[in-house]
């Protein structure tokens, strides 16, 4: 439900976003995207224990020290969202107007079907995204009091290839009835590792919901060296990648159209490559309990429990 003082969905929104940004390395209606094509490593496992650090410091306490991001290549695909007014709403294009009426969806539509890099669009009814707030509040039941579907943003969401993506968001953001429109890009991680583990970041989108990093900030150099000797225990490791503070921003510039400032939700990450994929759950079992841990999973979603 969105009302103009915050809400339980405008809140799942944003945290909607960031784990879209963080955790699916392809999504969409159209199902996984094709991995980029493939880059020559920067270094070998070997060299990630010798060469230089990130660029943010690092003691050397672990046996590990990681690599940073590799450059790319970045996908020129993604998936676009677009949202349409509720009856209530925080945006702006919404004020002093009602719910997008379905002439306007029907323009909408139109115009997704007339822009030659959008393609596997799909509707989004108010009353399924209900559903979907409900579900992801199962556990706050507080937060649904007085929810109500007509609250409720109905939307498209569809893959996109190449093109002007910027151009194509100020178009539908125009339009009579969109609230907010924006693209996710592709991950370019599937191929360069198999698992992330996100670190406690400064704010938690979380927060009273008794998350693993519930009350603190971010994991400390001590946490991050203990966690890599964890993963260095683990069979077949073959590169480590940190993203740092320093890498958050470009990244998520250049993951999400237009520009949004999630800097103090984004974790840390470290990205591990293995020799032999392991199955997820064995990696989780590992990192089960680490301090400054926010949760472990697979770079490509799709994989979930089975071998990566």
């Amino acid at each position: 439900m969105v009302t103009r003082e915050g809400s339980p969905s405008l809140q799942v929104r944003a945290l909607a976003v960031v784990t879209a940004v963080l955790l699916v390395a392809s999504c969409g209606t159209a199902g996984p995207a094709a991995p980029p094509r493939s880059v020559s490593s920067p270094s070998p496992f070997a060299s990630a224990m010798e060469g230089p650090p990130p660029d943010d410091p690092w003691p050397r306490t672990s046996a590990l020290t990681p690599l940073p991001p590799p450059d790319g290549p970045w996908p020129e695909t993604g998936q676009l969202a677009v949202y349409f007014c509720a009856r209530s709403t925080v945006f702006d294009a919404c004020d002093d107007r009602g719910a997008a009426t379905p002439g306007e969806i029907r323009k909408v539509r139109a115009l997704l079907g007339g822009a030659p890099e959008v393609e596997k669009v799909r509707f989004v009814s108010q009353a399924e995204e209900f559903r979907r707030t409900r579900e992801a509040l199962r556990d706050r039941p507080e937060l649904l009091e007085g929810a109500d579907p007509a609250d409720e943003s109905a939307s498209y969401i569809a893959r996109v290839g190449p093109g002007d993506w910027r151009a194509l968001v100020r178009r539908l953001s125009k339009a009579a009835g969109v609230s907010n429109a924006f693209v996710i890009r592709d991950d370019y991680w599937p191929g360069k590792a198999d698992v992330m583990v996100q670190l406690c970041p400064r704010a938690d989108l979380s927060e009273g919901q008794g998350g693993p990093c519930e009350g603190r900030g971010l994991a400390t150099l001590a946490e991050k060296n203990a966690i890599l000797d964890r993963i260095g225990d683990l069979p077949g490791p073959e590169k480590v990648y940190f993203q740092a503070r320093s890498h958050q921003a470009p990244m998520w510039r250049r993951r999400i159209v237009p520009e949004e400032d999630f800097a103090a939700y984004l974790p840390e990450v470290f990205y591990v490559k293995f020799t032999t994929p392991p199955v997820l759950s064995e990696v989780r079992r590992a990192l089960r309990g680490a301090a400054g841990v926010l949760l472990v999973g697979p770079v490509d979603a799709t994989t979930k429990d089975r071998r990566l």
